[in-house]
């Protein structure tokens, strides 16, 4: 088993609401492997959109 260190940048659209941020974060990280764990780092407001949010998400997964 390899594990590997991710750290990326989610948009957080105002669509998505608080108690479903755990499943739309996890739905992106199952694409680059199997979550071991995460954890939102920094959330900032976006600069071109006021209802979007950017994630700082630093992940490790193992593939």
């Amino acid at each position: 088993m390899k594990l590997i260190k991710v750290d990326f940048c989610l948009d957080w659209p105002g669509s998505i609401e608080v108690i479903n941020l755990r499943k739309y974060v996890i739905s992106h990280l199952i694409k680059k492997g199997e979550v071991i764990r995460w954890s939102i780092i920094d959330i900032e407001n976006s600069k071109d959109s006021y209802d979007i949010k950017k994630l700082r998400i630093n992940a490790v997964l193992a593939n």
